[in-house]
């Protein structure tokens, strides 16, 4: 009994003489190093001449949409004011903006511009303020306009996520001769000169390694640029990528290999008012081949998606198209709508053999949307049966208001080709059931 009495009270002794500590994992509480954290990127950003911000949106995949890049260039100050331009459009480009910005912290530190800026254009839903690839109000690009930094402390290059949308973007510092350069007109000049050097060149391509021809298409309205050529066995072969552009020209998302050439930046040669391509020190041009370097239907349905015929006349358009498109209007503003067509789509997908023909009209309280589908078949002479499959609830109030149009869609068999001029890149659907009747559309 002496002896566990002894022993018990040992061990009390050496509880008792224990001191009770807590040791913290990290420095400071988690609000000072929130606090700390939004300092250090605050004076990051303003440190630095400008950043060159690129935002990759992905809202728009569940639309079935792919879209490129935007560039934004920008310039912080201590007190929250930000000055930007962006690649968006040819104004973005050439005027600049100041609004305002906050760093906070959400679920990591964030990035927020707070006042309506350029950056919220492509996010805006009215489409017809972000003219929104989906057509449709409430979409927008699918793109952000706050952003979690994805580390807690910065680094050289930033990297984000759009805390809405989830787009990939990253910011990364400029020189000063790059600030200067972007916010004195260069980045609005680039833009203005990659759409004369597109619409001027129908076929551009630059030779591969091997010598066979890579095409290249440009398209400027979902800001895609897609390679092609065709392999061993005549099958198209297209390496699709997002881009945006910047003061030196037109830069990928990602690094891309084709033609044995990798790179990711076509360089702008000012002298020689062309694109180039720079890879393991050797400069490949882009030139125009003068004729196609792909046949249309190769391309149809992949590289060349959407044609888009507007309500005024284009060049390789029938009398009798005209005055078919012409019945279609006077029957639709007589209507129990009172509706104008402001444009038709044709959407082709070549994995589906599918085609979505999209009338767009207006009415007093906005545009919407009539939408047919089909499906297509090619016969050995390589001209298109489209056959109808069905239609939304717009597209069935309206069908006999289209009757002037749908028929020969409905009951035509078509080819279809390129149908360029000197100042526009167009596609032609010709009806070989009826020869007079013909139309083209840009793409």
């Amino acid at each position: 009994m002496r002896l566990f009495c002894i022993m018990l009270l040992s061990v009390t002794m050496i509880l008792t003489g224990c001191t009770k500590k807590t040791e913290l994992l990290f420095p400071g509480t988690a609000d000072e190093r929130i606090s700390e954290s939004l300092t250090a990127y605050q004076d990051k950003l303003s440190g630095a001449p400008g950043w060159k911000l690129f935002v990759y949106p992905s809202g728009l995949l569940s639309q079935g949409i792919e879209v490129g890049g935007l560039t934004y260039y920008m310039k912080f100050t201590s007190d929250n004011r930000v000055t930007m331009i962006g690649d968006f459009n040819q104004s973005m480009a050439d005027t600049a903006k100041e609004s305002s910005y906050r760093l906070k912290a959400l679920q990591k530190p964030s990035l927020i511009f707070d006042t309506y800026s350029y950056i919220h254009v492509a996010a805006d839903p009215d489409a017809a303020i972000s003219e929104s690839p989906s057509g449709m109000n409430g979409f927008g690009w699918g793109t952000d306009f706050d952003f979690g930094f994805t580390s807690a402390t910065p680094a050289d290059t930033l990297f984000l996520e759009g805390n809405f949308n989830h787009s990939m973007a990253l910011m990364i510092p400029l020189s000063q001769e790059e600030a200067d350069a972007a916010f004195s007109g260069q980045l609005g000049h680039i833009v203005a000169v990659t759409k004369k050097f597109n619409d001027e060149n129908s076929f551009l391509y630059f030779p591969a390694t091997d010598g066979h021809k890579i095409g290249v298409a440009f398209n400027l309205t979902l800001f895609i640029l897609n390679f092609n050529h065709l392999d061993e066995n005549g099958n198209l072969v297209t390496v699709s990528v997002p881009f945006s552009r910047t003061t030196t020209g037109i830069h990928f998302k990602n690094a891309v290999t084709v033609g044995g050439y990798t790179f990711q930046d076509l360089l702008w040669d000012e002298a020689q008012k062309a694109y180039y391509i720079e890879s393991g020190g050797s400069r490949v041009n882009i030139t125009d081949a003068g004729t196609p370097v792909i046949p249309f239907d190769k391309l149809l349905g992949s590289a060349i998606n959407t044609i888009v015929v507007p309500p005024d006349s284009l060049p390789g358009q029938s009398t009798s198209f005209r005055t078919a498109f012409a019945d279609a209007q006077t029957s639709l503003q007589n209507g129990p709508y009172g509706l104008t067509i402001e444009e038709l789509d044709y959407t082709f997908d070549a994995a589906s053999k599918t085609m979505i023909y999209d009338v767009l009209v207006s009415q007093s309280s906005g545009l919407y949307l009539a939408r047919f589908n089909y499906t297509y078949e090619a016969n050995t002479q390589g001209n298109i049966k489209f056959t109808r499959t069905s239609a939304n609830g717009n597209a069935q109030l309206i069908v006999e208001d289209l009757g002037a149009l749908l028929q020969h869609i409905d009951n035509d068999r078509f080819h279809m080709d390129y149908y360029n001029t000197p100042d526009s890149k167009l596609a032609q659907f010709k009806s070989v059931t009826d020869p007079g009747y013909f139309f083209t559309g840009n793409y």
